[in-house]
């Protein structure tokens, strides 16, 4: 009976010890977190036009300053994803993403620019950035093809719409190609503009 009672009382004071252990934790555990980010529209847009200024003062553009500024643009347009601020700051955010060699971040976010909001302005330039960094970044010339393609048929009267078929023209082309391509392409118009001179 002796043994009895001594695990009884070795059992709830270990008990006791847990809980007040576990107490102490979660108090400890809610002292520490950090207070509730400021989600309001002026708080966002203050934390975008900081970050913007840091950029424009910046004389080279840093991956850490680029991604705070990517992410104070998606924290607005997560937040707010009907204002049409949203769409410039996604196609912002693609830029920088572009700029600091993200390029599916990238497209990703040309790609969100276009699907949600398929009136903006930004719409045929989110088609031909993609196309580019599709061509020149991610060497992928199907979906290049694809995004192109996409703008010439959905803008046919816009300026990039003509960019994009020029862009078709040479598509996969390396640098060194394109350079030797533009340079017989000089020799041809030489040769036709000495021939009309004599």
């Amino acid at each position: 009976m002796k043994k009895l009672i001594l695990l009884a009382g070795t059992y709830f004071a270990v008990m006791s010890m847990i809980s007040c252990g576990n107490k102490q934790q979660s108090q400890a555990a809610s002292t520490t977190q950090a207070p509730a980010k400021d989600t309001s529209k002026p708080a966002l847009l203050q934390a975008v036009r900081a970050v913007e200024a840091k950029l424009k003062t910046s004389p080279t553009l840093d991956s850490y300053t680029a991604n705070l500024a990517i992410t104070a643009y998606l924290d607005y347009a997560k937040h707010f994803p009907d204002d049409t601020l949203s769409a410039a700051f996604l196609f912002n955010a693609g830029g920088l993403s572009t700029s600091t060699a993200q390029y599916p971040r990238a497209i990703t976010l040309y790609q969100n620019v276009s699907n949600k909001f398929p009136q903006n302005r930004l719409v045929p330039e989110c088609l031909f950035l993609q196309g580019f960094v599709f061509d020149n970044d991610m060497h992928d010339t199907a979906n290049a093809r694809k995004r192109y393609n996409e703008l010439i048929q959905k803008y046919p009267n816009d300026s990039l719409s003509t960019q994009a078929k020029l862009a078709l023209k040479y598509l996969g082309l390396s640098a060194d190609e394109l350079g030797k391509k533009f340079e017989e392409m000089n020799k041809e118009k030489m040769k036709g503009h000495k021939k009309t001179q004599a």
